[in-house]
């Protein structure tokens, strides 16, 4: 008798355990799906998505919490845009081509606290984001400048003055000009989380022209 009534139970706790996991896999479902619906509207009416945004491009690409408090839900989304770029790009001069974006929305108690495209753009305040894994415009001419003095033996002078030669209301990419001497270094890179960036070392005087690539793990390749 107290066997039996051992065996029954153990079978309703078992049931209870269940039950209890199901019922908070159920509410981890809602949750999520709760959140996912969150990202999708702020996406929607995002002025990227908004401006541009391709119907039927949207794929949730995934979507989970963190070890936080309070928790933060992190949703991983896939679009595509009819134009390169960023926000609203109304004036601006942009690539007509398909271009595809990935955005990280990451929700707190039901709001959106951060929104970055691509690693690059900040959607929730509509600007720029500068990735640590940059390069220092100086360090990519000096990187430069190491090596085309060690392949041709030349001598650089030691100071220079810079300008920005980023063409007006273009999006996605930059570019600036270093002036040292008779020497022209130009540096060219498109506004992404590991740029590669472009470099000329010119002198109109000594009819001299090296071009090459600066990735941005600091490596030349020529």
């Amino acid at each position: 008798m107290n066997m039996r009534r051992i065996i029954v139970a153990a079978l309703v706790l078992s049931l209870g355990i269940a039950s209890a996991v199901m019922y908070t896999s159920a509410l981890q479902n809602q949750k999520n799906l709760d959140v996912e619906e969150i990202a999708l509207d702020f996406l929607w009416n995002g002025a990227t998505y908004r401006f541009d945004g391709i119907e039927d491009s949207i794929v949730v690409v995934d979507s989970y919490s963190l070890e936080s408090f309070p928790v933060q839900y992190v949703v991983v989304i896939s679009f595509d845009t009819a134009h390169a770029g960023w926000g609203d790009r109304e004036g601006t001069f942009i690539a007509q081509v398909i271009t595809n974006h990935v955005i990280e929305i990451t929700i707190v108690e039901g709001e959106v606290v951060s929104a970055v495209i691509d690693d690059v753009w900040d959607e929730l305040n509509q600007e720029q984001v500068i990735p640590e894994e940059y390069l220092e415009l100086d360090e990519v001419r000096g990187i430069a400048l190491v090596y085309v003095a060690e392949q041709f033996e030349i001598e650089f002078p030691l100071s220079w003055i810079s300008e920005v030669t980023t063409p007006e209301n273009l999006v996605g990419a930059s570019s600036i000009r270093f002036i040292g001497g008779d020497w022209m270094v130009s540096i060219s890179y498109p506004v992404v989380q590991f740029p590669e960036y472009s470099v000329t070392v010119e002198n109109a005087i000594l009819g001299f022209h090296w071009s090459g690539i600066v990735t941005s793990g600091g490596v030349v390749e020529s």
